[in-house]
This record gives structure tokens, C-alpha cells and sequence, in this order.
């Protein structure tokens, strides 16, 4: 039924609950695992005034947080006995990129937490994951 499962990750404790759904899926279907994380590249285009930080600096930073959060998930499925590939997707949008790494590995089902970083950003779902099930095309599977 699903033969290659998307599973996003931010790298938040919330993130990481959809985890063993993803897994007890893998196994049931004999699925592949695709472990996502989007990163905006730089955020403060458009505000010269107010730049915090280099774009160089920026996206070392982003990177890097995002290949944690990878590394951490990729070894909690080997630790279930399974593999997975990791995939780090550029886009502004969280969801934009989600669904553009979907499409780009082949996958057939997304896996996603109801919230990542901002946490309660609306009552019933997050904003990201809120947009992923409005665009997607794929079965998605949302994770409380």
C-alpha cells in the first residue's frame, strides 16, 4: 500500500512522535523511509535594516540543524532495524518544500507531526502542517 514514506522532521520533540508511526508503517508495507528537513535559506531578504546575520552564516547555521535532526532520525530507524535516505529541501515554505521533496523521491505518503517548532501556532493544527494536507495529493498522516 505505501511503498515510500515521507517523514518530516524540524528537529522538535514534537517532530519526532510521528517517528514510530513511520516505522510501524516501514514495517507493515515493506516501505522505504525518506527523512525530511526544509530549511529557509535566508529569511531576511527584503530587510537590509534589520539583518542579524550574514546569509553565509545563516545558512551554515540552517544546514547544520537540519543534518542534526536528520542524523538523529536516521539513527533511530536503524535502531529499529530499518534504513532510511535523509534529503535536506530549500524552500521559504515548509510545506512547499515538503510536498516538492515528496514529488522528488517518489513518495506516496507523508508522514507529519500536528506541530513543529512554533507549537500552538493555531488551535487544531499547526500552519505548516495545516497547508501540507491542504495541497498534498498523497495520503498524509498527521501525528498529535
Amino acid at each position: 500500500m505505501f511503498n515510500h514514506l515521507l517523514l518530516s522532521t524540524d528537529g522538535s520533540e514534537l517532530a519526532d512522535k510521528a517517528l514510530p508511526y513511520t516505522i510501524e508503517l516501514a514495517k507493515k508495507f515493506g516501505s522505504k523511509i525518506t527523512v525530511c528537513s526544509v530549511i529557509d535559506l535566508y529569511p531576511y531578504i527584503g530587510a537590509i535594516e534589520v539583518m542579524p546575520v550574514g546569509m553565509d552564516q545563516w545558512q551554515d547555521e540552517v544546514r547544520k540543524q537540519a543534518n542534526v535532526a536528520l542524523q538523529h532520525m536516521s539513527e533511530r530507524i536503524n535502531a529499529a532495524g530499518l534504513s532510511c535516505d535523509t534529503v535536506v529541501e530549500e524552500d521559504a515554505q515548509a510545506w512547499r518544500g515538503l510536498l516538492a521533496a515528496a514529488e522528488k523521491q517518489g513518495c506516496d505518503a507523508i508522514v507529519i507531526a500536528s506541530h513543529g517548532r512554533s507549537g500552538m501556532t493555531s488551535a487544531m493544527l499547526g500552519s505548516q502542517t495545516s497547508r501540507v494536507l491542504s495541497h498534498s495529493k498523497l495520503p498524509v498522516l498527521v501525528v498529535r
